[in-house]
């Protein structure tokens, strides 16, 4: 490449992938995007938007075999972010935020103005991070498994409608399915048993989570010490049931001192194995992930994926 072929930034001819999710943000997205991609241009880069799941799995592919792909783009919210990585890109991503929660972008600093995100992707340094990954689905945040997941499931459900198509959805949304959760999920027991090599170690709770990064919907702290670049995955298990006793937990999370509390339990793991005497709901990173299996024979297991993907983040 010539000094003369080469954009404001040195980029020369490299070209980012966008992938975008029109629904997010309530419609604002797609205008981030199409700011982006001015600004992309800008800078010497070339822009290709994809606002299907086909369109999302060619531009996934196409960045596999050109060593021009810079990075891919998640123009949305955590589900968007979600959706990508299980596309197993090798380039790496980044994210413009612009869904109703955006805890991985908020995690790495990541902007909604295209134009400071324009530069974090032209001169931005890599960070190598792990992912959790269970089965053939992986996730960034967190797995949980019993009333939150129960509460998730409800809210898709209620945001596909008879349609089988995804509205644009906000935090009062979750109301509704909260309540109907606090009436009808059971809080069935849920046995986790530790399964990293020489080390075995069964719990009991009524709901699990497994943390990649630190922080739950609305920034919660569930996992203030969890780290996503340290081959590890946080284990917090609450152990007694009920509505009122998860108020008491969630309670106890915002003040920041559930950690050291009986009844609650944290471990540091790289693999557990997760039972129930009849289905429990899962959710990973905000969105349904199937149940765990109901007749407790082989269990639900969930791993970490250490140094699995690269973000692009800002230098400072």
């Amino acid at each position: 490449m010539t000094k003369g072929d080469q954009g404001r930034d040195g980029v020369g001819h490299q070209w980012v992938g966008i992938t975008a999710n029109a629904g997010s943000g309530l419609g604002a997205g797609k205008r981030r995007v199409d700011r982006l991609v001015g600004e992309l241009a800008r800078r010497g880069l070339r822009a290709r938007t994809a606002w299907t799941l086909a369109e999302r799995a060619d531009l996934v592919a196409d960045s596999v075999r050109d060593p021009n792909c810079r990075c891919l783009v998640a123009a949305g919210g955590d589900g968007t972010v979600a959706a990508l990585i299980n596309e197993r890109p090798s380039v790496p991503i980044t994210v413009l935020p612009a869904g109703t929660e955006n805890l991985f972008a908020g995690h790495f600093g990541l902007s909604r103005d295209p134009v400071r995100l324009a530069a974090t992707i032209a001169s931005g340094r890599r960070a190598r991070i792990d992912l959790g990954v269970t089965g053939s689905r992986r996730f960034t945040l967190m797995a949980g498994i019993g009333f939150d997941a129960d509460v998730v499931s409800r809210h898709h459900v209620t945001r596909i409608g008879r349609a089988g198509i995804a509205r644009p959805t906000h935090r009062g949304a979750y109301v509704e399915s909260v309540l109907r959760s606090s009436l009808q999920y059971r809080f069935p027991a849920l046995s986790v048993t530790i399964a990293d090599p020489g080390r075995e170690e069964t719990l009991v709770g009524t709901s699990v989570f497994l943390f990649n990064l630190p922080r739950y919907a609305l920034g919660l702290p569930f996992a203030p010490a969890a780290r996503g670049d340290d081959g590890w995955l946080d284990l917090v298990v609450f152990r007694e049931a009920g509505p009122f006793q998860a108020l008491h937990y969630l309670w106890m999370v915002v003040r920041g001192v559930h950690l050291h509390r009986p009844g609650v339990y944290h471990r540091r793991v790289r693999r557990a194995v997760v039972s129930a005497a009849e289905a429990v709901p899962v959710q990973l990173d905000g969105d349904p992930g199937g149940y765990v299996h109901g007749d407790g024979s082989r269990g639900w297991s969930v791993e970490v994926l250490p140094q699995a993907i690269d973000v692009l983040v800002p230098c400072a």
